[in-house]
């Protein structure tokens, strides 16, 4: 068994994968890194996209998505526009590119009656208890990103009290 040691300042990459974006006319793949800190906090980092366009390459914190996904209703469809908020950058790609990326890892399914939303899918505790279980055989990871992008830990949930009126503004006309 391969043991890792990391400082508090890198982590490990328990996953690499690509998956397909999610837009109709959208080509190629988006490239990311399922990662793992010394504190076992997971981060999705998006590491490459196949068409050249821009990408984020900041450290997506698991737990802040888990947050704004903890009161949505199974079955509810949900725009991709949601996870702006775990964003610092303002790119229109980033919210698509983690739906596309939550899909891959099941956390999120296709609304069967809208290609364009999604609604939950598999339990994130079950998921973060299972990526975590790949520690003892990860690598090392550097994310090529600077100090300021980051994530600084949430100490409180955003704000998702949204009644249904609401919650319909954030859905695509």
């Amino acid at each position: 068994m391969k043991t890792t040691t990391h400082t508090s300042n890198s982590f490990v990459s328990l996953k690499s994968a690509k998956t397909s974006k999610i837009g109709l006319r959208s080509e190629g793949l988006i490239h990311y890194h399922v990662l793992a800190d010394h504190s076992s906090n997971l981060y999705f980092n998006i590491t490459g996209n196949d068409d050249d366009g821009y990408y984020s390459k900041e450290l997506l914190s698991v737990d802040a998505i888990e947050k704004l996904l903890k009161d949505i209703k199974p079955n509810v469809g949900i725009s991709s526009s949601l996870f702006r908020k775990v964003f610092i950058g303002q790119s229109n790609n980033n919210p698509a590119f983690l739906a596309a990326i939550l899909r891959s890892e099941k956390l999120l399914k296709t609304m069967e009656d809208a290609v364009k939303k999604h609604c939950l899918g598999i339990d994130i505790t079950q998921w973060k208890s299972d990526m975590l279980k790949l520690m003892s055989k990860a690598d090392v990871f550097l994310p090529e990103v600077t100090q300021k992008t980051l994530p600084e830990p949430m100490t409180e949930s955003p704000s998702t009290d949204l009644d249904d009126s609401e919650f319909d503004l954030l859905q695509p006309k």
